[in-house]
């Protein structure tokens, strides 16, 4: 139960690091690959972290060689300075993301527009980050986790339950829960390849205190909430072969969402990973299209 060492930056052309208010630096990726872009697209990470190198996939398809693409590696993961596996609050976390974006040369534009993207945990973050910012053109949301499903290798066994419980009484702060799950218990392909490469990317964390996990338990429960809020377009994607998120939660998402200007679409073969962005490339391109205007 013991996180792996952060790494040191490979290459000093990868990114730049920002100082938030408590001094603490953090991490940025900023892709452009043009020089007049019309979107500026930001990807919101969960408490894992976020590997912006196993991430190109993925970033190709939100830049679609025409939008900017930035990923901020979390406080206490990747690049980032914090403790790892432990925070004080969940409002720090997202109060990072907060801070950076509304700080961003883009925030402000009126030449470019700025969409958030968020995948399975990130997506509550999301939530509460566009809550507290005023000039957010658009969200998409992959696989939000409002209600999940008990999936075999990723979901606590009963004796796991056990041993957290323990540790919840007495050692609340301390990195047991390990977010990554078993590879070996887990059935679906792509989820399995996702939980090996998680367990070994040293950019990644794969241990939580119980206390954090309680922070990510009340940031999912605000969901509801905070979509009877959002008032912004959406976008949200579900995949039907998710073995981890249950689609009843989606349902809930989206009827719930404030704005009139939202879309739901169900991807036939995706699962939990990545498989359900890429299925649905070319959906999410003509929804950026269609709300640049």
């Amino acid at each position: 139960m013991k996180n792996l060492t952060k790494p040191e930056i490979v290459s000093g052309n990868e990114g730049y690091f920002y100082t938030v208010a408590d001094g603490s630096r953090l991490f940025i990726y900023d892709y452009q690959s043009v020089k007049d872009y019309h979107t500026a697209i930001f990807i919101i990470a969960g408490i894992t972290g976020i590997n912006h190198n196993t991430e190109k996939d993925i970033i190709d398809i939100l830049s679609n060689n025409e939008n900017r693409v930035v990923i901020i590696h979390p406080r206490g993961t990747g690049y980032s300075e914090g403790k790892l596996g432990d925070i004080k609050t969940i409002d720090v976390f997202i109060n990072d993301f907060i801070e950076i974006i509304s700080n961003d040369k883009d925030y402000n534009s009126k030449q470019h527009k700025m969409f958030l993207y968020g995948h399975s945990m990130s997506t509550a973050v999301l939530l509460a980050v566009a809550d507290k910012l005023e000039n957010i053109n658009g969200a998409i949301l992959v696989n939000p986790p409002l209600k999940q499903k008990k999936a075999k290798g990723l979901s606590p066994g009963f004796w796991q339950y056990v041993k957290y419980a323990w540790y919840y009484v007495f050692a609340k702060h301390k990195p047991v829960v390990n977010m990554a799950g078993d590879p070996s218990q887990i059935e679906n392909e792509e989820d399995r390849k996702d939980s090996e490469n998680n367990s070994t990317d040293t950019l990644l964390v794969k241990y939580f205190s119980m206390h954090y996990m309680d922070e990510v338990r009340k940031s999912i429960q605000s969901m509801p909430g905070l979509c009877k809020k959002a008032d912004y377009p959406l976008l949200l994607i579900y995949g039907m072969n998710d073995n981890i998120v249950d689609k009843k939660g989606c349902d809930l998402i989206f009827e719930n969402w404030k704005h009139p200007a939202k879309e739901y679409v169900l991807i036939e073969n995706g699962s939990h990973g990545k498989s359900t962005v890429k299925l649905a490339k070319e959906i999410i391109a003509k929804w950026i299209k269609d709300h640049q205007a």
